[in-house]
């Protein structure tokens, strides 16, 4: 599948460019200051990393009560950590209601970088109505074999799911402003379990890639929302 075949891709042209980096500290400083080079660049990366960048991009344009508010499906994963991103779209909720409802793999597809997660094909631009009666028990797509369960719905409000494995939740929730805006939160939960040096790299690859793919989801379902309801306000 095209999806699978693009993330192995640019994990492994991001490991080649972390070897080929290597590999030319050691031919210019040698084995001696190579080794402390290296070693001082990867504890002041994975300093930044934590301390700055990772903190930063966990709760990208939530604000403090966002970031702490309880939100439906937060008991799904009890004890586990959690990330909010937010996004404020000029529109009531119901508008961005049924984008959110189509979301998926094989449905409208993710509007995010449709190359990377949606096998190629552009995500729906439109609200497709048989798309539009999601129910519990459902199976929001990720790719052909791999996806999220829906647990609940509250419609204009909420969809929760649940990654089949159990190790990780998500709601996206919409929470209706008084001057007729809407901010739409995804909150993820997630439980690695004991943190070990292999669940320390699998973060430090896959944590920056799902902000940006994240991110550009929730600009476009901005977007997609925002220009529906201009279409069709009166002139």
């Amino acid at each position: 599948m095209r999806t699978q075949k693009m993330i192995m891709l640019i994990v492994l042209a991001a490991l080649l460019i972390g070897v080929g980096a290597v590999v030319i500290v050691f031919i210019w400083l040698g084995w001696g200051l190579g080794a402390i080079v290296i070693a001082g660049a990867i504890a002041l990366s994975a300093t930044l990393f934590m301390k700055i960048l990772r903190p930063w991009y966990n709760r990208w344009g939530a604000t403090d009560e966002e970031v702490s508010m309880e939100l439906p499906g937060d008991d799904l994963i009890p004890g586990g950590g959690s990330v909010t991103r937010a996004i404020g779209i000029e529109t009531p909720a119901a508008d961005v209601w049924p984008w959110l409802v189509q979301l998926g793999f094989g449905r409208a597809g993710w509007y995010s970088y449709d190359w990377i997660d949606n096998d190629g094909h552009p995500s729906a631009d439109a609200i497709i109505p048989e798309h539009q009666n999601l129910e519990i028990g459902d199976r929001i797509l990720m790719m052909p074999e791999m996806g999220f369960e829906v647990t609940s719905i509250d419609p204009e409000r909420s969809i929760v799911s649940k990654l089949e494995d159990g190790t990780t939740s998500w709601c996206l929730a919409l929470s209706p402003q008084e001057d007729g805006t809407t901010r739409l939160l995804s909150r993820w939960r997630n439980k690695w379990g004991k943190i070990t040096a292999a669940n320390a790299i699998l973060i430090a690859l896959t944590d920056p890639g799902t902000f940006i793919m994240e991110q550009k989801m929730l600009r476009e379902i901005r977007k997609r929302a925002e220009n529906l309801s201009r279409s069709d306000s009166p002139l």
